[in-house]
């Protein structure tokens, strides 16, 4: 801080930015100290008694107001404070240059400080259910459970009793382990702050299913024992399942045939019909010549203006006719090679 009046320079630690200390350096009553800027923006000491330093701004000036105290001896007090005292605030960084002389400069070093998000939580249905988010700024002293926790009872501004826990609930506690920055600098372990009596309940309803797990586990193990017992029983079922579809698979095989062309040739010379050249549908048998003459339908549109038979010539063909059962089956995989 500068005395500008008095052209004299004091650079102050952060820590002694306090009411008290101020109140004595400008003589003024500590209950009526508050501080303006440049733009003549109030600022007012904290409920401690603090001035907050990240507020103000590094190399501006600020002007200090509050209430003369009243001295003894007033021919020592040349000038009443009835105007403000103007003064800058200087935050020293490392590796500034030093002043020159008649000005009095200290080398101070601002704590390093850290981010943490902790977030306001209820348990419901057994489960944390978020609703506001807080994000606190911290130093190294202050990484501990009681520091932090203060913080966001005073970010959230509720009265009642708050428990730091895990994401599953756990209550956080002040240990070696959660003492320092290594543990609340990681954002991506998450922090809640729920209400105690919520933590309570919960703890009680994971004892009380714990213990009926207990209970169970004998029935349970049966449980198991029962359905596997029952899968093997089913596997049985597969395995024979499985064999008959390959019995099926073994007989639905198809069969490649491997005919020379006068053998497909003779062949098209049976299963022919003489009257339509086509394949033989329902074939017609002739006792006369012994052979397959032609298809029914065929042979009989022939026998109402024939007589004799299409193939040897033979009179009286009525009474040589004779249907083939079954045969049309046995021709139907040979349609491909007579056509």
């Amino acid at each position: 801080m500068e005395d500008i009046a008095e052209s004299k320079r004091v650079t102050l630690r952060p820590e002694d930015m306090t009411a008290q200390k101020i109140s004595v350096i400008f003589q003024v009553q500590r209950e009526s100290v508050f501080l303006t800027d440049d733009s003549n923006v109030a600022l007012f000491p904290r409920p401690d008694g603090d001035f907050n330093s990240f507020d103000m701004i590094s190399r501006a000036h600020y002007e200090v107001h509050g209430d003369p105290i009243v001295a003894e001896k007033p021919a020592m007090n040349p000038h009443a404070i009835d105007t403000p005292v103007r003064f800058s605030f200087n935050r020293p960084t490392l590796g500034s240059s030093s002043s020159t002389g008649g000005t009095l400069r200290a080398s101070y070093s601002a704590p390093k400080t850290f981010v943490r998000n902790v977030f306001n939580a209820e348990i419901i249905n057994g489960k944390l259910e978020t609703s506001k988010m807080v994000t606190l700024r911290f130093t190294e002293p202050e990484a501990c459970v009681t520091s932090i926790l203060t913080k966001v009872k005073e970010a959230l501004g509720q009265p009642g009793s708050l428990v730091l826990t895990d994401s599953h609930g756990n209550e956080i506690l002040d240990s070696e382990g959660t003492r320092g920055s290594a543990f609340w600098k990681q954002n991506s372990r998450k922090v809640y702050a729920v209400p105690e009596e919520q933590v309570a309940a919960l703890q009680g309803n994971k004892r009380k299913r714990l213990s009926r797990r207990e209970d169970n586990g004998l029935q349970d193990v049966m449980f198991d024992i029962e359905e596997v017992v029952e899968a093997a029983q089913g596997l049985q079922e597969v395995s024979k399942m499985i064999k008959d579809l390959c019995g099926g698979a073994k007989s639905t095989l198809m069969m490649t045939l491997t005919l020379s062309e006068a053998e497909v040739a003779s062949l098209k010379e049976v299963f022919t019909c003489l009257i339509c050249n086509g394949p033989l549908v329902t074939p017609v048998f002739s006792t006369c010549c012994r052979s397959l003459i032609g298809c029914k339908e065929c042979v009989e549109t022939w026998n109402t203006s024939h007589e004799y038979c299409p193939k040897c010539r033979s009179v009286d063909l009525e009474n040589n006719l004779h249907e083939v059962a079954g045969l049309s089956q046995a021709l139907t995989p040979l349609k491909k090679m007579l056509n």
